[in-house]
């Protein structure tokens, strides 16, 4: 026999935002029962109008990309004011501040007309920078997932263990150069190193939490039930923890991120966007140096905004946190 004592418990949690809150104040006070919810749940909303019966996803993704294009928008605004005033108004530039037009221009170029930059295609800087970032977050992922587990299910041993997780939370990205550079040199594994150990302390950080979350009436339920230790772990802790999950998992993918382009700039990869900018910075290339900052943060985003928060969305809905997904 299975036990999943976090379904038993959060999905009647589901049943009464759709029915408790909506009906029971009719059901109460007027004897009309099944005729009321009949007509509820013919409808798509109910006498709440919060509480959405059914699928609103459409609806919902458009009214996301809607404010993701008008946020996308707005920085594209704030850039042009900020490159026009600093080249027209101020007019004491030396070099042009690269306008969003220019920076685009060279996108196409790179992407579409074969340019190269630093002797390498901008698609082998983009599979350079995804490969170190590939290599080092799964790292990170399978470590930070096994010892926030072990931190958090344990109560006597999270004490302990937290600390040293925090200090090596709070070295900065770059403060980590030195030791990567002595244990593996200038190079991709110096890089990998620096993204691994920073991703990593930060998905432990959110797993533990995750798990020491669980109401402990859930677990002393679970083990009334006949649950043991391992189908506790994994059949409660582990999808009540989902969300708390998959937000350090978002979190470790943003810092990993972040800390590949810096790193690339400093440990002399020799291909990567990160070594792009400083190199075309250097050779007063802004233009092209804008070019990948705008490559970084759009696979930021992508990431970010559409691989996690569906991720995310999911795990909200199936934990009854979440409706229309």
């Amino acid at each position: 026999m299975l036990y999943n004592v976090t379904w038993l418990s959060v999905r009647p949690l589901r049943l009464a935002i759709h029915l408790g809150r909506t009906y029971v104040g009719e059901m109460l006070f007027n004897g009309d029962d099944d005729a009321r919810i009949a007509k509820h749940l013919g409808s798509r909303k109910g006498s709440d109008p919060n509480i959405l019966l059914g699928s609103d996803r459409p609806a919902a993704l458009a009214r996301t990309l809607l404010t993701f294009a008008i946020g996308i928008l707005i920085v594209l605004m704030i850039w042009q004011v900020f490159a026009w005033t600093y080249n027209d108004v101020v007019g004491r530039a030396v070099l042009r501040f690269p306008a969003p037009i220019e920076t685009f221009a060279m996108l196409g170029e790179f992407f579409f007309e074969g340019k190269t930059l630093l002797g390498h295609t901008i698609y082998e800087h983009i599979a350079s920078s995804l490969g170190r970032w590939l290599v080092a977050f799964a790292l990170a992922t399978a470590v930070g997932l096994v010892l926030g587990s072990i931190l958090g299910h344990f109560n006597s041993l999270f004490p302990i263990g937290i600390v040293p997780v925090s200090v090596y939370q709070m070295i900065p990205g770059l403060a980590w150069l030195p030791i990567a550079l002595l244990l593996f040199g200038l190079g991709s594994n110096a890089a990998v190193f620096i993204i691994f150990v920073v991703s990593a302390m930060v998905i432990t950080v959110n797993v533990a939490g995750g798990i020491r979350r669980v109401p402990p009436v859930v677990v002393r339920a679970a083990k009334m039930m006949g649950a043991d230790d391992l189908t506790l772990f994994l059949k409660v802790l582990i999808p009540y923890a989902t969300v708390d999950i998959v937000n350090g998992l978002r979190l470790g993918m943003g810092s990993a991120w972040r800390v590949l382009i810096a790193a690339e700039m400093v440990v002399g990869t020799g291909i990567g966007l990160g070594y792009a900018i400083t190199m075309t910075k250097d050779l007063l290339n802004y233009v092209a140096s804008f070019a990948c900052i705008a490559i970084i943060c759009i696979i930021g985003l992508l990431m970010d905004k559409v691989l996690f928060a569906e991720i995310e969305k999911f795990a909200r809905h199936r934990l009854g946190m979440e409706e229309g997904y």
